[in-house]
């Protein structure tokens, strides 16, 4: 049986999820700040870690969605066991399928989706559905996101580094635009592999790029990190 993840305000059953609990899933929720959002929505919550987080952030109702049954059942046995039961609601359903059923607009909307593009592909059909673009293209999630997002609404992304320019040309073709970057370095001495990226229905003057090294040259948590995701690791 696989141990819960224990963060500093809640912990995470991940056991039965088909995607669990991992670096890119806490870099997105550390990073993004719901700036008094009324609604959220998870795309691809798998066990609820950045629904959880961003339930930590703030007082805004939460909606969590996956595509994989069982993922959904773990995230809500997450949501009924934490401090925030009453903002988050776990629900199974396809982003196509939640499109043509919800008729609520969301401030933010956040997604670390499946990401292998043109790559072998596991026997389980579970991992295909969480890892494999094929079950969620990135035409089909920005198309999503812009259905369900409100006028002033933003969407917070994590996505390999390698696929940003084929992204924000399909964002831009939705009539989305990029308001931040945030650049992802495994270590100092390896290439950036991921990125952080939030859009919104608005054009800005220009977009804000920072960036962040995960591990410095002894393999150490650099301080930048250990300040970004602070607030949730236990060892730090």
């Amino acid at each position: 049986m696989r141990k819960p993840f224990q963060f500093k305000q809640f912990s995470i059953r991940d056991e039965n999820s088909a995607l669990k609990v991992g670096t890119d899933a806490v870099l997105l929720g550390a990073f993004v700040n719901p700036d008094k959002p009324k609604a959220i929505l998870d795309i691809g919550c798998g066990s609820g870690i950045i629904a959880l987080m961003m339930a930590q952030k703030s007082d805004s109702k939460i909606d969590a969605i996956d595509i994989d049954f069982e993922s959904v059942q773990e995230a809500k046995f997450n949501f009924k066991n934490s401090l925030w039961s009453d903002q988050l609601i776990a629900i199974y359903s396809s982003l196509s399928d939640y499109v043509k059923q919800s008729e609520r607009k969301y401030d933010l909307i956040i997604s670390n989706p499946p990401f292998f593009n043109n790559s072998l592909k596991s026997p389980s059909d579970r991992n295909n559905l969480s890892k494999h673009t094929s079950s969620l293209s990135h035409a089909g999630l920005l198309s999503g996101v812009k259905n369900l997002l409100s006028a002033d609404g933003v969407f917070a992304v994590i996505i390999p580094f390698n696929q940003m320019s084929s992204f924000l040309n399909i964002a831009l073709i939705e009539g989305l635009y990029c308001l931040q970057k945030l650049i992802i370095y495994p270590t100092s001495k390896k290439p950036a592999n991921r990125i952080i990226l939030v859009l919104s229905n608005n054009l800005p003057i220009k977009a804000n790029e920072e960036s962040l090294t995960i591990r410095d040259e002894s393999g150490n948590f650099t301080k930048q990190y250990k300040i970004l995701t602070g607030d949730f690791y236990l060892n730090f």
